[in-house]
């Protein structure tokens, strides 16, 4: 599986997440990429979204895995590791971010 090619899908899908100002669940994100929706989403889409954070980290840009949520409870999976701030807040600055774009 070409994760990197994963990654370059999944980031313009975070970006309209990002400038709507909503999170996407893993299963939505999996299924904008072309996942097959027989197999978890969390299965692949953990190393998926390092890849995305670290090219986002790169770029200068607030991590746009933040927000990739779990459909039971709102926030990000345990893979999700947060920086110095809780999740919800590094959500918004992301949204503050995309909007202005």
């Amino acid at each position: 599986m070409d994760y990197n090619a994963l990654a370059a899908l999944a980031r313009p899908a975070l970006i309209t997440a990002a400038a709507r100002q909503s999170t996407m669940t893993y299963k939505e994100l999996g299924r904008a990429i072309g996942l097959d929706p027989r197999v978890p989403a969390s299965h692949h889409l953990n190393r998926v979204l390092d890849l995305v954070s670290k090219a986002c980290i790169a770029a200068g840009e607030p991590s746009l895995a933040v927000l990739v949520v779990a459909k039971d409870s709102g926030e990000p999976g345990s893979g999700f590791v947060p920086g110095t701030k809780p999740w919800y807040a590094e959500a918004q600055q992301c949204f503050r971010f995309w909007r202005i774009r």
